[in-house]
């Protein structure tokens, strides 16, 4: 065998290991491949091995379809109180259409980044300098329902955006400060003021509390001192009608005593007459005492006593 021949069969060998080598496609795990015939697509090879007719069919493009993180640069933004700040994004997306992707958008990643770009822009506009400090979490929800229709045109899903560092100028930050220095001292000497005014008010109750406490105890007491009053004056009553019965029962049985001892001493109605006139002339000739006559000197007969004395005188006259 010449040394052409050999040579050409080398050539053979190499031409069939390539044609071979082209026919033979592998598809990794999480990856699809795009194949095209002529420059037109004809179908999207899955993960696994494939095979395909060299010069007739072509691997356009590896696609990945697993989850990729993104930052995106710093931007600019304008507040909707005029106030300049920087915020960065990091966006986690994945590829949920591979012909999409490779066709209809000459650059999908940065599409996909000008979209947010340009919407987070018309977020913060709406928005004051304290919501955009405040509100990253509601940032980022509204960047995302804003985008996530119009990624989806370019075979791309957005999983998650996330606002990074939001920074502002020296300027605003100090401005910042004093305007939350001024607020704290406002808190604080509103908190002072509600806490002297509480203070006031419990002072108040207190007093008032005590006040009808000792309102309570001053009528409850007067009560008491007026019913033992009353008792006491219902007990007095008491002890001198008792005392008054008592009284009136001794004087009863005096009298009962007294008419009693008269009647079994045997007096008649003559020595009481007698007894009568000696004590009438007992009374007389005493000079500390006074008699009293009737005005009418013929009614003195009318006194048993004087009349016994005036008939005996007259007998022993005539």
């Amino acid at each position: 065998m010449s040394i052409i021949s050999i040579v050409l069969l080398i050539l053979l060998l190499i031409l069939v290991i390539f044609l071979l080598t082209q026919c033979i496609i592998i598809v990794q795990q999480g990856d699809v491949k795009v194949v095209e015939s002529f420059g037109r697509y004809v179908r999207t090879l899955d993960p696994g091995l494939h095979f395909l007719i060299p010069i007739l069919y072509t691997v356009r493009a590896k696609v990945s379809l697993k989850q990729i993180p993104l930052e995106i640069p710093p931007q600019s933004v304008i507040t909707r109180d005029n106030v300049i700040v920087k915020i960065d994004e990091a966006i986690k997306y994945h590829v949920t259409d591979a012909r999409a992707f490779v066709y209809d958008n000459e650059d999908s990643v940065t599409s996909m980044i000008q979209d947010c770009q340009s919407n987070l822009r018309g977020i913060i506009g709406k928005m004051d300098l304290n919501e955009v400090l405040n509100g990253t979490e509601e940032i980022n929800t509204f960047l995302y329902e804003s985008v996530k229709d119009i990624t989806a045109g370019y075979g791309l899903s957005i999983d998650r955006i996330n606002i990074g560092e939001i920074s502002v100028s020296d300027e605003i930050v100090n401005s910042m400060n004093k305007l939350i220095t001024a607020s704290r001292d406002k808190e604080s000497q509103i908190t002072i003021s509600e806490g002297k005014k509480q203070s006031v008010i419990l002072e108040s109750e207190a007093k008032a509390s005590e006040m009808e406490i000792d309102a309570k105890a001053r009528a409850q007491q007067t009560q008491i001192d007026a019913d033992a009053r009353a008792k006491r004056t219902q007990i007095d009553a008491q002890a001198e009608a008792e005392k008054i019965a008592t009284l009136t029962e001794a004087e009863k049985k005096r009298i009962l005593a007294l008419n009693a001892a008269i009647k079994d001493s045997g007096l008649n109605e003559e020595v009481l007459r007698y007894l009568g006139i000696q004590a009438f002339k007992d009374v007389v000739k005493s000079p500390a005492n006074t008699v009293i006559l009737p005005s009418n000197l013929t009614e003195l007969g009318n006194i048993p006593v004087v009349k016994e004395l005036w008939d005996k005188t007259k007998t022993s006259k005539d």
